[in-house]
């Protein structure tokens, strides 16, 4: 049985040093692009970091989270689309998974809040 443990806990460790090598992996590529693009940029390059490892992570986490509440919720988004104007479904994948995921994904570094139009984009 303490075999079998030290396996899985070897195991673990292996897969907790992989994903950590991935990470700064990434994180050192997207510090090497950021630094390429600030010079045209001029933003500090904290607000790009704090995007890289605060902002990003959350917002993935965000889509991620919305993503399950909308399939857990889609009875009820159902019975709410019965009764006009039938967008019950449409407005809450737009709230629970667009948003987030633009704010993640489609957004460019260093800018947190879209425009009158709602697109990210900067100026």
């Amino acid at each position: 049985m303490d075999d079998k443990c030290s396996d899985i806990s070897d195991f673990l460790n292996q897969v907790e040093t992989h994903m950590k090598t991935k990470i700064l992996i990434l994180a050192l590529i997207t510090l090497v692009t950021i630094n390429s693009a600030q010079a045209e940029e001029q933003q500090p390059s904290g607000v790009y970091l704090i995007d890289i490892i605060l902002y990003r992570p959350l917002g993935f986490v965000a889509t991620l989270t919305g993503s399950a509440v909308f399939v857990a919720i889609s009875p009820l988004t159902a019975f709410a689309a019965i009764s006009p104007p039938h967008d019950a479904f449409e407005k809450t994948a737009d709230l629970l998974i667009v948003k987030p995921g633009k704010y993640t994904f489609d957004r460019p570094l260093g800018v947190y809040y879209p425009d009158e139009d709602g697109e990210y984009r900067r100026h």
